[in-house]
């Protein structure tokens, strides 16, 4: 990583939709229970993890080439019935953890899934990185990658800002948040995401960004073309040049 030593820390932009008291926070939150299962504890005090919400996150997770083995799963318990939310993946031979998101989390119930996760790894993480995106209504094109991080976190020179005044929402800011309150570095990359009819996509130079912004924080990742053909087949509606996922 090229540190930028001429200030120590980037500008926070996030939105958690915040609950009056911690009554109200209970009474959100008792008809749901969030559970964190890993089959097995990585040993490693040192860990990276990375986020990728349901998206061109979650897609970038699951086309890897160097495919990581799953170590646990996200559910959650509504009414008595269990459906799971994310798989917890392991890079083999590696301290790298993936939680990949395969639905999108309400915004009121992101403090918990993020808390819940978290608690898992408590006192082995080095850093978080969240795979997260954006549209932009100017003449940027993919792959565009920017960052949003956290004030523990050294400036990377080589990653541009997200520009003021855009904010970031959802489960990236819920991360975002937890990592600025408990000084844990934080990266939020967002990878520029196109409009066709209204639809944001996701194609292979969206998730070329991803490559670009993991490579400034030192991480080797590659995605395998074939396997996100396979992936998009599998998650969405593909348009006549079969290589768009509509999200």
């Amino acid at each position: 990583m090229d540190y930028d030593d001429s200030f120590f820390s980037a500008p926070v932009r996030y939105a958690v939709d915040e609950l009056e008291s911690d009554e109200e926070l209970q009474a959100d939150t008792q008809e749901k229970t969030i559970h964190t299962d890993l089959t097995c504890s990585p040993v490693d005090t040192n860990l990276t993890l990375i986020f990728g919400p349901a998206g061109p996150g979650n897609v970038y997770i699951d086309s890897l080439d160097k495919k990581p083995t799953k170590i646990g799963t996200v559910t959650c318990t509504a009414q008595d019935k269990q459906e799971t939310k994310a798989n917890i993946l392991q890079m083999s031979g590696q301290p790298i953890i993936f939680i990949s998101f395969s639905k999108v989390i309400d915004a009121e119930d992101t403090v918990q899934y993020t808390r819940s996760i978290l608690n898992q790894f408590k006192n082995k993480i080095s850093k978080i990185i969240v795979l997260d995106s954006f549209a932009s209504e100017n003449d940027l094109t993919p792959p565009t990658i920017r960052v949003l991080q956290s004030s523990s976190s050294p400036v990377i020179k080589g990653l541009t800002l997200y520009e003021i005044p855009h904010m970031i929402t959802g489960l990236p800011a819920a991360i975002v948040n937890y990592c600025e309150i408990h000084s844990i570095p934080c990266f939020d990359l967002l990878t520029l995401q196109e409009y066709v009819y209204g639809k944001l996509l996701v194609t292979e130079d969206t998730l070329i960004a991803y490559n670009q912004g993991l490579s400034q924080l030192d991480l080797n990742l590659q995605f395998d073309s074939q396997l996100l053909q396979q992936v998009l087949n599998h998650h969405g509606r593909i348009n006549d040049n079969h290589h768009r996922l509509y999200i």
